[in-house]
């Protein structure tokens, strides 16, 4: 089955302009067959339990549960979880919380082309899709 182009990807953001941009981004380059929508961590958290996406974008600033927070909770509840991170703060702090607290797989800082999305959506998905065909193959030798 190829990955990238029917994956379920949910795209958390408190601004509904940038959840229609990010949707928008990856329709256009044939990324994902559904989407779903959260507009906070804890419907993040919610979404990720109920429909267990292969992909999750999320903003970290977001009113309640930000971000790092919900980040946290999903990789608890699914290790193995593939999250890219965005937000307009790019310091040292912010990136290591994302990457080493949160355990996100990637960091794209806003604002962003559109190239920059697909890129680390693709990464994140092929990535995946190599792991279960090595896996597939060392079982077979």
């Amino acid at each position: 089955m190829n990955l990238l182009r029917y994956s379920k990807i949910l795209i958390v953001d408190d601004s509904r302009f940038f959840r229609v941009v990010i949707k928008k981004i990856l329709t256009e380059a044939k990324i994902g067959m559904i989407y779903y929508e959260a507009v906070d961590g804890k419907e993040a958290i919610s979404q990720y339990v109920t429909h267990k996406p292969n992909l999750v974008i999320i903003d970290i600033i977001m009113p309640g549960i930000d971000g790092i927070k919900a980040t946290q909770a999903i990789t608890k509840y699914d290790p193995n979880a593939k999250i890219i991170v965005v937000s307009t703060k790019d310091n040292k702090e912010t990136v290591n919380a994302v990457v080493n607290i949160g355990k996100a797989r990637d960091y794209l800082l806003k604002p962003f082309d559109s190239g920059q999305v697909v890129m680390a959506v693709s990464k994140q998905l092929v990535t995946s899709r190599l792991k279960v065909r090595n896996k597939i193959s060392n079982l077979q030798h």
